[in-house]
Protein backbone atom coordinates (compact mmCIF):
# COMPACT_ATOMS: atom_id res chain seq x y z
CA UNK A 1 0.00 0.00 0.00
CA UNK A 2 1.38 3.39 -1.00
CA UNK A 3 1.06 6.22 1.52
CA UNK A 4 0.91 9.33 -0.60
CA UNK A 5 0.83 11.95 2.13
CA UNK A 6 2.79 12.50 5.31
CA UNK A 7 0.87 12.79 8.60
CA UNK A 8 -0.17 16.39 9.10
CA UNK A 9 -2.95 18.79 10.02
CA UNK A 10 -4.23 20.93 7.19
CA UNK A 11 -6.08 24.22 7.61
CA UNK A 12 -8.28 25.47 4.79
CA UNK A 13 -10.08 28.79 4.91
CA UNK A 14 -13.56 28.16 3.57
CA UNK A 15 -15.32 30.40 1.08
CA UNK A 16 -18.22 31.20 3.34
CA UNK A 17 -19.56 30.97 6.85
CA UNK A 18 -20.95 27.42 7.37
CA UNK A 19 -24.12 28.95 8.82
CA UNK A 20 -24.58 30.90 5.60
CA UNK A 21 -24.97 27.75 3.54
CA UNK A 22 -27.49 26.01 5.76
CA UNK A 23 -25.42 24.49 8.55
CA UNK A 24 -27.76 23.67 11.42
CA UNK A 25 -30.87 23.30 9.28
CA UNK A 26 -32.73 20.01 8.90
CA UNK A 27 -32.55 18.71 5.33
CA UNK A 28 -35.99 17.54 4.17
CA UNK A 29 -37.08 14.98 1.62
CA UNK A 30 -40.46 15.72 0.06
CA UNK A 31 -42.50 12.84 -1.36
CA UNK A 32 -45.32 14.18 -3.47
CA UNK A 33 -47.72 13.87 -6.34
CA UNK A 34 -47.11 16.06 -9.39
CA UNK A 35 -49.40 14.74 -12.10
CA UNK A 36 -46.37 13.63 -14.11
CA UNK A 37 -46.16 10.19 -15.68
CA UNK A 38 -44.22 8.08 -13.20
CA UNK A 39 -44.20 4.30 -12.96
CA UNK A 40 -43.79 2.75 -9.49
CA UNK A 41 -40.76 0.84 -10.76
CA UNK A 42 -39.02 4.08 -11.76
CA UNK A 43 -39.31 6.31 -8.69
CA UNK A 44 -36.03 8.01 -7.79
CA UNK A 45 -34.65 10.65 -5.43
CA UNK A 46 -33.81 14.02 -6.96
CA UNK A 47 -31.80 16.81 -5.38
CA UNK A 48 -32.61 20.48 -5.98
CA UNK A 49 -31.01 23.77 -4.98
CA UNK A 50 -33.50 26.27 -6.39
CA UNK A 51 -37.10 26.72 -7.49
CA UNK A 52 -35.84 27.19 -11.05
CA UNK A 53 -34.39 23.67 -11.00
CA UNK A 54 -37.57 22.28 -9.46
CA UNK A 55 -39.89 24.00 -11.95
CA UNK A 56 -37.97 22.89 -15.02
CA UNK A 57 -39.58 20.38 -17.34
CA UNK A 58 -39.27 16.70 -16.55
CA UNK A 59 -37.04 16.31 -19.61
CA UNK A 60 -34.70 18.87 -18.07
CA UNK A 61 -34.62 17.21 -14.67
CA UNK A 62 -37.39 19.17 -12.95
CA UNK A 63 -40.95 18.34 -11.94
CA UNK A 64 -42.81 20.95 -14.01
CA UNK A 65 -44.59 24.07 -12.79
CA UNK A 66 -48.26 23.69 -13.63
CA UNK A 67 -50.85 25.24 -11.32
CA UNK A 68 -52.28 21.75 -10.81
CA UNK A 69 -48.89 20.39 -9.69
CA UNK A 70 -49.36 20.19 -5.91
CA UNK A 71 -45.69 19.52 -5.24
CA UNK A 72 -44.51 22.53 -7.26
CA UNK A 73 -47.03 24.76 -5.49
CA UNK A 74 -45.73 23.39 -2.17
CA UNK A 75 -42.13 24.24 -3.10
CA UNK A 76 -43.04 27.80 -4.14
CA UNK A 77 -44.22 28.57 -0.60
CA UNK A 78 -41.70 26.34 1.14
CA UNK A 79 -38.69 27.99 -0.51
CA UNK A 80 -40.10 31.47 0.04
CA UNK A 81 -40.14 30.71 3.78
CA UNK A 82 -36.59 29.31 3.75
CA UNK A 83 -35.20 32.43 2.04
CA UNK A 84 -33.00 34.24 4.53
CA UNK A 85 -34.01 37.68 5.76
CA UNK A 86 -30.79 38.42 7.65
CA UNK A 87 -27.30 37.21 6.82
CA UNK A 88 -27.03 35.09 9.97
CA UNK A 89 -30.37 33.33 9.45
CA UNK A 90 -30.31 29.59 8.96
CA UNK A 91 -30.64 28.72 5.30
CA UNK A 92 -31.42 25.53 3.45
CA UNK A 93 -28.74 24.56 0.91
CA UNK A 94 -30.79 21.93 -0.93
CA UNK A 95 -33.84 19.65 -0.74
CA UNK A 96 -34.60 16.14 -1.92
CA UNK A 97 -37.72 15.08 -3.78
CA UNK A 98 -39.39 11.84 -4.85
CA UNK A 99 -41.84 12.39 -7.70
CA UNK A 100 -44.85 10.11 -7.28
CA UNK A 101 -46.57 11.42 -10.42
CA UNK A 102 -50.21 10.43 -10.25
CA UNK A 103 -49.66 7.23 -8.25
CA UNK A 104 -52.71 6.92 -6.01
CA UNK A 105 -52.41 6.66 -2.25
CA UNK A 106 -54.39 3.44 -2.50
CA UNK A 107 -51.26 1.93 -4.06
CA UNK A 108 -49.68 1.25 -0.68
CA UNK A 109 -46.91 -0.88 -2.17
CA UNK A 110 -45.62 2.00 -4.33
CA UNK A 111 -45.68 4.48 -1.45
CA UNK A 112 -43.94 2.01 0.86
CA UNK A 113 -41.26 1.66 -1.82
CA UNK A 114 -40.86 5.45 -1.82
CA UNK A 115 -40.52 5.51 1.98
CA UNK A 116 -37.89 2.78 1.92
CA UNK A 117 -36.04 4.65 -0.82
CA UNK A 118 -36.15 7.81 1.31
CA UNK A 119 -34.43 5.95 4.15
CA UNK A 120 -31.34 5.50 1.96
CA UNK A 121 -30.74 9.28 2.06
CA UNK A 122 -28.79 9.47 5.32
CA UNK A 123 -28.47 13.27 5.54
CA UNK A 124 -32.19 13.99 5.88
CA UNK A 125 -34.07 14.53 9.12
CA UNK A 126 -37.54 15.38 7.88
CA UNK A 127 -39.94 13.76 5.42
CA UNK A 128 -42.99 15.67 4.17
CA UNK A 129 -45.88 14.24 2.17
CA UNK A 130 -47.72 16.23 -0.50
CA UNK A 131 -50.88 15.06 -2.24
CA UNK A 132 -53.51 14.16 0.34
CA UNK A 133 -56.77 15.95 -0.45
CA UNK A 134 -60.50 15.53 0.03
CA UNK A 135 -62.60 14.45 -2.95
CA UNK A 136 -65.47 16.74 -1.90
CA UNK A 137 -64.33 20.01 -0.36
CA UNK A 138 -67.89 20.83 0.77
CA UNK A 139 -68.33 17.64 2.82
CA UNK A 140 -66.64 16.19 5.86
CA UNK A 141 -63.72 13.83 5.31
CA UNK A 142 -64.99 10.30 4.69
CA UNK A 143 -64.14 7.09 6.54
CA UNK A 144 -62.58 5.71 3.34
CA UNK A 145 -60.36 8.81 2.98
CA UNK A 146 -59.33 8.53 6.63
CA UNK A 147 -58.44 4.86 6.15
CA UNK A 148 -56.26 5.66 3.13
CA UNK A 149 -54.47 8.56 4.82
CA UNK A 150 -53.87 6.70 8.08
CA UNK A 151 -52.72 3.61 6.17
CA UNK A 152 -50.08 5.57 4.22
CA UNK A 153 -48.90 7.55 7.26
CA UNK A 154 -48.75 4.42 9.43
CA UNK A 155 -46.70 2.67 6.76
CA UNK A 156 -44.27 5.59 6.67
CA UNK A 157 -44.02 5.68 10.46
CA UNK A 158 -43.27 1.96 10.69
CA UNK A 159 -40.48 2.28 8.13
CA UNK A 160 -39.07 5.37 9.89
CA UNK A 161 -39.08 3.64 13.28
CA UNK A 162 -37.38 0.56 11.86
CA UNK A 163 -34.80 2.67 10.04
CA UNK A 164 -34.05 4.66 13.21
CA UNK A 165 -32.25 1.55 14.50
CA UNK A 166 -29.51 2.43 12.00
CA UNK A 167 -28.89 5.70 13.82
CA UNK A 168 -30.46 8.39 11.66
CA UNK A 169 -33.90 9.05 13.16
CA UNK A 170 -36.39 10.98 11.05
CA UNK A 171 -39.82 12.56 11.45
CA UNK A 172 -42.83 12.78 9.13
CA UNK A 173 -45.06 15.78 8.36
CA UNK A 174 -48.28 15.80 6.34
CA UNK A 175 -51.57 17.58 5.78
CA UNK A 176 -54.78 17.11 3.80
CA UNK A 177 -55.56 19.82 1.27
CA UNK A 178 -58.92 21.57 1.84
CA UNK A 179 -59.42 19.76 5.17
CA UNK A 180 -61.19 21.61 7.95
CA UNK A 181 -59.92 21.62 11.52
CA UNK A 182 -62.55 19.00 12.34
CA UNK A 183 -61.35 16.82 9.45
CA UNK A 184 -57.74 16.95 10.64
CA UNK A 185 -58.65 16.11 14.23
CA UNK A 186 -60.42 12.95 13.07
CA UNK A 187 -57.07 11.61 11.83
CA UNK A 188 -55.72 11.43 15.40
CA UNK A 189 -59.01 10.68 17.16
CA UNK A 190 -59.09 7.15 18.59
CA UNK A 191 -62.87 7.06 18.28
CA UNK A 192 -62.40 6.98 14.50
CA UNK A 193 -62.21 3.55 12.88
CA UNK A 194 -58.62 4.32 11.82
CA UNK A 195 -56.32 6.87 13.42
CA UNK A 196 -52.65 7.69 14.07
CA UNK A 197 -51.07 8.66 17.42
CA UNK A 198 -47.30 8.46 16.99
CA UNK A 199 -44.58 10.82 18.24
CA UNK A 200 -42.66 10.83 14.93
CA UNK A 201 -45.77 11.84 12.96
CA UNK A 202 -46.48 15.59 12.82
CA UNK A 203 -49.87 16.48 11.25
CA UNK A 204 -50.50 20.07 10.13
CA UNK A 205 -53.55 22.15 9.28
CA UNK A 206 -53.53 22.73 5.50
CA UNK A 207 -53.29 26.51 5.66
CA UNK A 208 -49.57 27.35 5.69
CA UNK A 209 -48.45 23.70 5.52
CA UNK A 210 -45.39 24.41 3.30
CA UNK A 211 -44.36 27.23 5.61
CA UNK A 212 -44.71 25.03 8.70
CA UNK A 213 -42.51 22.32 7.15
CA UNK A 214 -39.95 25.02 6.37
CA UNK A 215 -40.17 26.44 9.88
CA UNK A 216 -39.46 22.99 11.36
CA UNK A 217 -36.48 22.59 9.04
CA UNK A 218 -35.07 26.00 10.03
CA UNK A 219 -35.52 25.57 13.79
CA UNK A 220 -32.42 24.53 15.76
CA UNK A 221 -32.77 21.07 17.30
CA UNK A 222 -33.01 22.38 20.87
CA UNK A 223 -35.64 25.06 20.23
CA UNK A 224 -39.43 24.93 20.21
CA UNK A 225 -40.66 25.43 16.59
CA UNK A 226 -43.23 27.96 17.79
CA UNK A 227 -40.55 30.25 19.24
CA UNK A 228 -39.66 31.86 15.91
CA UNK A 229 -41.65 34.18 13.64
CA UNK A 230 -42.39 33.10 10.10
CA UNK A 231 -40.40 34.91 7.44
CA UNK A 232 -43.02 34.87 4.69
CA UNK A 233 -46.35 34.98 6.55
CA UNK A 234 -47.96 38.20 7.72
CA UNK A 235 -49.99 38.05 10.93
CA UNK A 236 -52.86 39.62 8.96
CA UNK A 237 -53.07 36.53 6.73
CA UNK A 238 -53.81 34.17 9.59
CA UNK A 239 -57.27 32.76 10.26
CA UNK A 240 -58.21 33.71 13.81
CA UNK A 241 -59.50 30.77 15.82
CA UNK A 242 -61.19 30.86 19.19
CA UNK A 243 -59.14 29.85 22.23
CA UNK A 244 -61.24 26.68 22.57
CA UNK A 245 -60.57 25.74 18.93
CA UNK A 246 -56.85 26.36 19.34
CA UNK A 247 -56.80 24.18 22.44
CA UNK A 248 -58.73 21.42 20.66
CA UNK A 249 -56.28 21.42 17.74
CA UNK A 250 -53.26 21.41 20.04
CA UNK A 251 -54.59 18.52 22.13
CA UNK A 252 -55.41 16.62 18.94
CA UNK A 253 -51.77 16.91 17.89
CA UNK A 254 -52.40 19.21 14.92
CA UNK A 255 -49.88 21.96 14.17
CA UNK A 256 -51.29 25.32 13.13
CA UNK A 257 -50.29 28.97 12.77
CA UNK A 258 -51.73 31.68 14.96
CA UNK A 259 -51.39 35.41 15.54
CA UNK A 260 -49.61 36.24 18.77
CA UNK A 261 -49.49 39.75 20.19
CA UNK A 262 -46.48 41.34 21.84
CA UNK A 263 -48.06 44.53 23.07
CA UNK A 264 -49.37 46.05 19.86
CA UNK A 265 -46.98 44.08 17.66
CA UNK A 266 -48.51 41.00 15.96
CA UNK A 267 -46.44 37.89 15.26
CA UNK A 268 -47.12 34.90 13.02
CA UNK A 269 -45.93 31.74 14.76
CA UNK A 270 -46.70 28.04 15.13
CA UNK A 271 -48.92 27.77 18.19
CA UNK A 272 -46.92 24.83 19.59
CA UNK A 273 -44.97 22.08 17.89
CA UNK A 274 -46.95 18.90 18.57
CA UNK A 275 -47.06 15.33 17.30
CA UNK A 276 -50.06 13.11 16.66
CA UNK A 277 -49.28 11.38 19.99
CA UNK A 278 -50.77 14.42 21.77
CA UNK A 279 -54.17 12.85 21.12
CA UNK A 280 -53.33 9.71 23.12
CA UNK A 281 -54.90 9.19 26.54
CA UNK A 282 -51.43 8.43 27.92
CA UNK A 283 -48.97 10.70 26.17
CA UNK A 284 -45.41 9.43 25.66
CA UNK A 285 -42.48 11.45 27.01
CA UNK A 286 -41.46 12.47 23.46
CA UNK A 287 -44.90 13.79 22.52
CA UNK A 288 -43.47 17.23 21.64
CA UNK A 289 -41.30 17.22 18.48
CA UNK A 290 -38.54 19.34 19.99
CA UNK A 291 -38.11 16.70 22.73
CA UNK A 292 -37.85 14.06 20.03
CA UNK A 293 -35.36 16.14 18.02
CA UNK A 294 -33.22 16.83 21.09
CA UNK A 295 -32.89 13.14 21.84
CA UNK A 296 -32.41 12.25 18.15
CA UNK A 297 -29.53 14.73 18.01
CA UNK A 298 -27.94 13.11 21.07
CA UNK A 299 -28.43 9.66 19.54
CA UNK A 300 -26.77 10.76 16.31
CA UNK A 301 -23.75 12.13 18.14
CA UNK A 302 -23.32 9.00 20.24
CA UNK A 303 -23.61 6.72 17.19
CA UNK A 304 -20.95 8.74 15.38
CA UNK A 305 -18.74 8.42 18.46
CA UNK A 306 -19.46 4.68 18.66
CA UNK A 307 -18.49 3.87 15.09
CA UNK A 308 -14.69 3.86 15.61
CA UNK A 309 -15.17 1.18 18.27
CA UNK A 310 -17.01 -1.17 15.93
CA UNK A 311 -14.78 -4.23 15.32
CA UNK A 312 -12.06 -2.75 17.53
CA UNK A 313 -10.14 -5.06 19.88
CA UNK A 314 -12.32 -5.94 22.82
CA UNK A 315 -10.22 -4.38 25.55
CA UNK A 316 -11.25 -2.82 28.84
CA UNK A 317 -9.47 0.37 27.82
CA UNK A 318 -11.55 0.58 24.61
CA UNK A 319 -14.81 0.52 26.56
CA UNK A 320 -13.49 3.09 29.00
CA UNK A 321 -12.45 5.41 26.17
CA UNK A 322 -15.85 5.00 24.53
CA UNK A 323 -17.52 5.89 27.83
CA UNK A 324 -15.35 8.99 28.09
CA UNK A 325 -16.46 10.04 24.60
CA UNK A 326 -20.10 9.58 25.59
CA UNK A 327 -19.65 11.56 28.81
CA UNK A 328 -18.07 14.40 26.83
CA UNK A 329 -21.01 14.51 24.41
CA UNK A 330 -23.54 14.54 27.25
CA UNK A 331 -21.66 17.29 29.09
CA UNK A 332 -21.48 19.39 25.94
CA UNK A 333 -25.22 19.06 25.34
CA UNK A 334 -25.99 20.00 28.95
CA UNK A 335 -23.65 23.00 28.80
CA UNK A 336 -25.27 24.08 25.53
CA UNK A 337 -28.68 24.01 27.22
CA UNK A 338 -29.97 21.23 24.97
CA UNK A 339 -30.12 18.55 27.68
CA UNK A 340 -30.90 18.78 31.37
CA UNK A 341 -28.86 17.61 34.34
CA UNK A 342 -29.67 13.98 35.01
CA UNK A 343 -28.96 12.90 31.44
CA UNK A 344 -26.76 9.84 31.87
CA UNK A 345 -25.67 7.44 29.12
CA UNK A 346 -23.46 4.41 29.80
CA UNK A 347 -21.73 1.83 27.61
CA UNK A 348 -21.71 -1.66 29.12
CA UNK A 349 -20.89 -5.16 27.95
CA UNK A 350 -23.92 -7.28 27.17
CA UNK A 351 -24.72 -10.07 29.63
CA UNK A 352 -26.21 -12.13 26.80
CA UNK A 353 -24.04 -11.53 23.74
CA UNK A 354 -20.26 -11.51 24.33
CA UNK A 355 -19.73 -9.59 21.07
CA UNK A 356 -22.12 -6.76 21.93
CA UNK A 357 -21.81 -3.49 23.81
CA UNK A 358 -25.02 -1.83 24.98
CA UNK A 359 -25.44 1.93 25.21
CA UNK A 360 -28.27 2.84 27.50
CA UNK A 361 -29.39 5.50 29.92
CA UNK A 362 -31.74 8.41 30.48
CA UNK A 363 -31.94 11.42 28.17
CA UNK A 364 -33.71 14.48 29.59
CA UNK A 365 -34.30 17.01 26.81
CA UNK A 366 -34.54 20.70 27.55
CA UNK A 367 -38.05 21.96 28.22
CA UNK A 368 -39.70 25.12 26.98
CA UNK A 369 -41.71 27.59 29.00
CA UNK A 370 -45.28 27.21 27.75
CA UNK A 371 -47.14 29.21 30.39
CA UNK A 372 -46.26 32.44 32.12
CA UNK A 373 -48.53 33.50 34.97
CA UNK A 374 -48.67 37.13 36.03
CA UNK A 375 -49.81 38.02 39.52
CA UNK A 376 -50.13 41.61 40.70
CA UNK A 377 -51.22 43.20 43.95
CA UNK A 378 -52.41 46.79 43.93
CA UNK A 379 -51.23 48.57 47.06
CA UNK A 380 -52.89 51.57 48.59
CA UNK A 381 -51.33 54.80 47.36
CA UNK A 382 -49.26 56.79 49.81
CA UNK A 383 -51.17 59.63 51.48
CA UNK A 384 -49.08 62.78 51.49
CA UNK A 385 -49.78 65.41 54.15
CA UNK A 386 -50.42 68.78 52.65
CA UNK A 387 -49.17 71.78 54.64
CA UNK A 388 -51.69 74.58 55.24
CA UNK A 389 -49.05 77.11 56.23
CA UNK A 390 -48.71 79.99 53.84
Amino acid sequence: MTIEQTPNITYTETDQNPKMNGSGAVIPLIIGQTGNTVEPANITIKKYKSLTQIGASVANGGIGNADSNMSYQFFKKFLKETKKVYSDDLGLPYVYFIDMGSIAFTNGEAWAKAFNLAMTQRDIGKIALVGFKKADTTAAITAAELATIVGIVSSANSIIVEDSKKGSPKRLMFTVADATDADMMKITDDTSATYIQKSRVVPCAPDFYPEMVARYCLTPYDEEPGFFDFRSISADEITVRTEDMEEDLQNAGINFVRKEMEGSIPHAKICLGVSSAMAADIRPNDVLPHFRRNVDHLINRIIIAAYPYLKRKELKSSLETFQTDIDTIVEEEIEAGAMQDGTEITAVESDINPYQVLVRGDAKPVNSTLYIGVEMYISEPNILAVSTNS
